[in-house]
């Protein structure tokens, strides 16, 4: 008797095991449908991924030019799509291409030689990245190559308690520049809990970009220069940079409210369009150009302040310059289709901003 309670007790437990298994599997179905590419993962996948793993500034003049930039956008977004395998390609791509002796990274290659100098916001991004992907997919080796990269970031950026713009690579020589789009804060959280920074460089960082003043347009300045603690503004405004730093800013809880009255005041008066750059004393625009970026940083930033509404209208507007007829060649790039001008900076934060805005709308 007790041999067949036994019997039936394996039988009961292996039922329930299976039935667990099935609920397992059939979970993690749902997440990898949730997270299925974008049509413009499937453009850059066919049309800007060379076969050795690099990405592609375009597809005409600047085919055989590579950024850092592009892999730390690129990266972020696959942390998004939770997807590790290609997450774990474009870590071997920077590795062998980008990637210094020093754990520094070249801004640029121009077919396999290295720019002489880094760009700080893309050593921030990817560095933050690797941590974010060690904790995600419990992999000690990506932990192991943020902790270098964020010692390299403080032991040759530091510039007064700042971590400066870029350094020359070979020589270390820094430069006297913070772009005030640059400050990540994701980042600098990180090096402050690694204990990678001081506490000082991190308030100093944190108050400098919360304590921005704002033009009476609504416009933040460019750049903070170290030594003379002087903040300069530009002339003629990229609202690239605008919306980078209202985004960053908003992420440490900072006001944004007059960059974002201007937004909704250019939306308007542009007749649902925000055009990429504007005069800087009289707040019109000096171009007749949209650029995606602008459209996919202004969305983040609406997101994370709350502004769902603003935000949808930006996504639809974003929308109209995708090449959305699956028939077409060039299918879910932002692309013109003429000339076959595309930038793939504007491709990875447009996917990141949908990313965003399809995850946040699914909860």
């Amino acid at each position: 008797m007790k041999g067949r309670n036994a019997i039936v007790g394996i039988i009961v437990v292996g039922i329930v095991t299976l039935i667990l298994l099935k609920l397992y599997v059939f979970k993690k179905q749902e997440v990898v449908q949730a997270k299925d590419p974008l049509p413009t993962e499937s453009f850059i996948q066919q049309h800007l991924i060379a076969d050795d793993g690099r990405i592609r500034t375009n597809i005409t003049d600047q085919s055989e030019i590579y950024l850092s930039e592009t892999v730390g956008l690129w990266m972020d977004y696959l942390l998004a799509k939770e997807d590790s395998e290609q997450f774990n390609k474009q870590a071997k791509v920077l590795k062998k291409y980008f990637l210094t002796s020093d754990y520094l990274v070249a801004w640029e290659l121009k077919g396999t030689i290295k720019a002489p100098a880094n760009a700080s916001i893309d050593d921030f991004r990817i560095m933050n990245a690797f941590y974010e992907a060690g904790e995600k997919w419990n992999n000690r080796s990506y932990t192991k190559m943020a902790r270098k990269m964020a010692e390299s970031l403080s032991k040759y950026h530091l510039r007064q308690g700042f971590l400066v713009d870029y350094v020359d690579l070979e020589t270390k020589y820094q430069g006297t520049e913070i772009t005030l789009s640059y400050i990540i804060p994701a980042a600098f959280d990180r090096l402050k809990e690694e204990e990678v920074i001081t506490s000082n460089t991190y308030n100093l960082t944190q108050q400098l970009l919360l304590e921005l003043p704002n033009s009476s347009i609504g416009f933040f300045p460019k750049t903070y220069n170290v030594p003379t603690k002087e903040l300069i503004y530009d002339d003629q405004v990229n609202l690239i940079d605008q919306f980078y730093v209202g985004y960053h800013r908003a992420q440490w809880g900072g006001d944004v409210s007059p960059l974002l009255a201007f937004a909704k005041q250019a939306f308007s008066d542009g007749g649902g369009m925000i055009y990429g750059r504007y005069d800087g004393v009289t707040g019109r625009p000096i171009v007749e150009y949209e650029a995606v970026a602008v459209y996919a940083l202004a969305i983040l930033m609406c997101l994370e302040i709350g502004e769902v509404e603003f935000a949808e209208k930006l996504i639809s507007r974003m929308n109209t310059l995708q090449v959305r007829d699956f028939k077409q060649p060039y299918y879910g790039g932002y692309i013109d289709l003429h000339s076959r001008d595309t930038h793939t900076f504007d491709n990875l934060l447009a996917m990141i901003a949908e990313r965003r805005w399809i995850d946040e709308q699914a909860y």
